[in-house]
């Protein structure tokens, strides 16, 4: 019987072998997703190199605007939950099986952990709560921060490339009153040079072992008057060891700190109707929206400071701390059925790639490096250099005969990437082509962690923002059915291709930056 049939199996029987004294739904939060997408009309398989397809049933739209996750589409897949809720005197024994149903997923078709959870609650009266919560496949929910965009500590936290498997975890909370607070951990394996040396002249001399590693996080949570929120949370994490020659099995610990102050009057906002945070996280970011209500406003500022060791490129064999930081602000303001969103995200380069971990794995960068804006935003600040991202969002909800909804829903938004370039010093060019020759420190865009996301320009050329485009339509029927089309035109004129010329010389030039790209996603929910 194969993995995949297994895994249906116990879904299937898992609510029919559970003890009949459980209360609630033996399905809950199930969805059945459909989705229909192309990332880009305009492109067409093999002309770049993220190859495009053409749109497709489980379309795996991305777009070089989706910073943080995959892209909008490329998560489409239906959700299966199957949980059971106890009440044992004043203990709460509760747990639930949580996967998603992927059609198309880099070639891989299958369930995958989304969450499974158990847990064992004590509630002594009725503002006060006690909880341990066992994550047994995978705690890539259990993170840092608050702002999705922005938090950190999932399990990318420990480097993927050299890590075996997820990461389980387990976490303790206590609520009482207007406080909560949180302690949890993680573990997971990574591959790591030994301290035996292989006898193979010629060949490579390090034996790699699987190790255990860890990870622990915490925080707290104080509702105040008024309506304000402090929020803290902070972690330390092993990220194993490092592979770089000259620094190869040093240790590179990691850790950091993330706080936020909210504030909140009036009626429910919800958040913004954006289908790549709901691919994302959809337990915080559902397609469910409040409708009703009249005037309110969510406020939102958060900060996140990290630190890691890693090889220090500018004297030999030696490791340095590389510190990383994010900023994130978020609005939100209904006035009746409409809704109005801005959300501002500032993360430096050395945020972006802090799980690889680094710019170059498993290397700080070098202090000549030269990582500021130029061009029309060399007035930005050399220690605010990095990515920004801003987005505008306003949505209107339709209410129609028999339980209908229609909500319309347009952003617009830019980015600046965070740029790299290597640095000049103690470089010397002579001769009588020196300055063509300088031309060959060319600036790199960096997007994010894959390798699609970075774009070498031009010799000579600067990075420029990006725009973005979205247009969305929800259409509901009650509150199970959701049926969510989506336009988003993206110009991006940092989109550059080597190609030759007439001479037959590999020369890098720029591409059409007009990116559009269409997607439909049905969902189910019951």
């Amino acid at each position: 019987m194969t993995r995949t049939r297994r895994i249906c199996l116990l879904l299937i029987m898992t609510p029919l072998l559970a003890p009949g004294q459980a209360y609630g739904q033996a399905f809950d939060e199930t969805t059945v997703s459909f989705s229909f997408a192309d990332d880009d009309v305009f492109r067409d398989s093999g002309e770049t190199r993220k190859n495009s397809p053409e749109a497709f049933f489980g379309g795996q739209a991305q777009s070089p605007a989706d910073r943080f996750a995959e892209s909008v589409f490329s998560k489409t897949g239906s959700r299966l939950v199957v949980s059971k809720k106890f009440e044992v005197g004043k203990l709460v024994p509760e747990g639930g099986l949580r996967f998603r149903a992927i059609p198309n997923m880099d070639g891989v078709y299958g369930f995958f952990d989304d969450g499974t959870w158990l847990s064992l609650g004590y509630v002594p009266s009725s503002d006060t709560a006690a909880k341990l919560t066992l994550y047994p496949l995978d705690s890539d929910r259990l993170r840092i921060g608050y702002n999705w965009d922005v938090t950190w500590g999932g399990t990318n936290v420990f480097p993927k490339n050299f890590r075996t498997g997820l990461a389980p975890g387990a976490k303790v909370s206590y609520e009482t009153g207007p406080l909560t607070l949180f302690a949890g951990m993680k573990t997971t394996l990574i591959r790591s040079p030994s301290e035996r040396v292989l006898d193979n002249p010629g060949g490579n001399t390090n034996q790699y072992v699987q190790r255990s590693y860890y990870g622990v996080l915490g925080g707290a949570e104080l509702d105040l008057p008024l309506g304000l929120t402090l929020r803290g949370s902070g972690g330390y994490f092993q990220k194993g060891t490092n592979n770089s020659p000259n620094v190869l099995g040093k240790p590179i610990p990691s850790g950091g700190g993330s706080a936020q102050v909210a504030w909140h009057t009036g009626a429910e906002v919800g958040r913004r109707m954006d289908l790549r945070l709901y691919f994302a996280n959809p337990e915080e970011y559902t397609l469910e929206t409040p409708t009703e209500g009249h005037t309110g406003l969510d406020l939102a500022l958060e900060g996140a400071y990290l630190v890691q060791t890693l090889e220090d490129t500018d004297r030999y064999a030696s490791t340095k701390n590389e510190f990383s930081k994010a900023l994130a602000l978020t609005a939100g303001l209904r006035y009746g059925r409409t809704r109005f969103f801005f959300d501002a995200v500032y993360r430096d380069l050395s945020y972006v790639v802090f799980n690889v971990p680094g710019f170059e794995p498993y290397k700080a960068l070098s202090d000549s490096a030269d990582l500021t804006h130029s061009g029309s935003f060399s007035f930005i600040p050399e220690a605010l250099s990095g990515e920004w991202f801003g987005l505008l969002s306003v949505d209107h909800f339709f209410g129609l005969p028999q339980s209908l909804g229609l909500t319309p829903a347009l952003s617009i938004g830019t980015l600046l990437p965070a740029t790299y370039m290597p640095g000049d010093e103690g470089l010397t060019i002579e001769g009588p082509f020196g300055e063509e020759h300088a031309l060959g420190r060319q600036r790199v865009v960096v997007r994010g962690t894959r390798s699609t996301d970075w774009e070498i320009l031009p010799p000579g050329e600067n990075e420029l923002p990006l725009l973005i485009l979205r247009g969305d339509v929800k259409f509901t029927v009650g509150e199970h059915f959701s049926l969510v089309g989506e336009v988003s035109y993206i110009n991006d004129r940092n989109f550059s291709q080597v190609e030759q010329d007439p001479q037959g010389h590999a020369l890098r030039k720029f591409v059409d930056p007009n990116i559009l790209g269409v997607g439909l996603v049905s969902e189910l929910k019951f």
